[in-house]
């Protein structure tokens, strides 16, 4: 006998991970490669997060606290709300995960932007659904209104990203409220809002509040990107008690581990550290502009940790042009956005390396 797929699973769509630092430098042979693809904080994390990382490798022989008990209290008391609002996963993937796999059965679908993070559209079909992708506005903001108009009977969720990855753009307060006001308290509306610490303030939404009025939100957050846990794989949802309670059934015990439990609260309590990330950056993508307009290159503004390029034609030479001279940045054509590169923002010194480098291959390839 011989063992099979479902035949399903070959039809998934694939997720493609950036490309690893010690793949390129044994590729091209290279000393220094920066990884520009994946939209990790390259500042690393807070000193205190080190501190506690040592401190408890002692203990990794012991299995991790089930509940996540200090992790979500910290996030409770960040937040003003109760613990139980609060469900911790793998990152936030694995939260998106169960939000399907509670939610989402076979004739049922999603309603997403196109593009948008693919993990949305294949958690909904892992779970038996389907995905109803609507196209960007002109601006690469997201079209709340067709997605709403895209809904029919078998909508059970729809998920929303602000900032959008991978365009930057963010949902206006405007568009917000009349997703909640139209949507109907029997689809579920999840924002996920993996990049709402680079947000300048005046920008930022305070979605949390909104949960006791509208039982139907759920709110994503991801230790990942500012406060720079990538590696440990840890972020949180917040919803409603009942909601809540429903994913904990099928929550894998021990799902997020001891480490990244501790070291997340650690990056929580330092909040002057993720306020002066969220400054350099700022002043990095404002760095980016200047340069684009002054050589007349397009680009998306961004409200995240990271730029799109408009780069045309040629993107796929610029793409392998630019990992020769040791940069790894995100291919558009894997975005579902051909003719753009997407670029991580970092240090303000690679940063300068990059712009340097790029500028010197975007005009050899287009002006010669």
């Amino acid at each position: 006998m011989k063992t099979s797929l479902k035949p399903w699973i070959n039809d998934l769509p694939d997720y493609v991970a950036g490309r690893t630092v010690e793949e390129i430098k044994r590729k091209y042979g290279l000393a220094s490669v920066y990884k520009l693809a994946s939209n990790e904080n390259l500042f690393g994390p807070c000193g205190k997060v080190k501190e506690t990382l040592k401190e408890c490798i002692g203990s990794v022989n012991y299995y991790p606290d089930s509940d996540t008990y200090e992790i979500r209290t910290a996030i409770a008391d960040k937040f003003n709300i109760s613990k139980d609002n609060i469900i911790m996963g793998d990152g936030t993937d694995q939260v998106i995960e169960m939000i399907c796999d509670c939610f989402i059965d076979r004739q049922d679908n999603i309603v997403t932007g196109d593009p948008n993070f693919l993990i949305y559209e294949k958690s909904a079909l892992i779970s038996g659904g389907s995905a109803k992708k609507v196209p960007l506005r002109p601006d690469f903001s997201q079209d709340i209104k067709s997605m709403l108009n895209a809904a029919d009977s078998n909508t059970k969720a729809i998920f929303i990203a602000s900032p959008h990855n991978p365009s930057g753009t963010i949902i206006s307060k405007e568009d917000f409220e009349y997703l909640l006001k139209y949507a109907g308290r029997n689809i579920l509306i999840i924002m996920d809002e993996a990049y709402y610490e680079y947000m300048p303030p005046q920008k930022q939404l305070d979605t949390v509040s909104y949960l006791s009025g509208n039982p139907n939100l759920i709110v994503l957050r991801t230790f990942s990107k500012i406060y720079s846990l990538a590696g440990l794989r840890i972020g949180y949802g917040i919803a409603n008690t009942e909601i809540i309670t429903g994913l904990n059934k099928i929550r894998l015990p021990f799902n997020v581990s001891s480490m990244a439990q501790k070291a997340a609260c650690a990056a929580l309590a330092d909040e002057g550290y993720i306020l002066k990330i969220r400054d350099i950056i700022s002043g990095e993508r404002d760095k980016f502009y200047s340069a684009f307009k002054e050589a007349g290159i397009g680009y998306v503004e961004s409200f995240a940790n990271f730029v799109l390029i408009k780069t045309g034609e040629k993107s796929g030479d610029i793409v392998e042009e630019l990992l020769k001279n040791g940069f790894i940045v995100r291919p558009g054509v894997n975005l579902g956005l051909p003719g753009y590169i997407r670029v991580t923002l970092a240090t303000p010194e690679i940063d300068d390396k990059f712009l340097k480098v790029f500028m010197v291959i975007y005009k050899k390839l287009y002006q010669g």
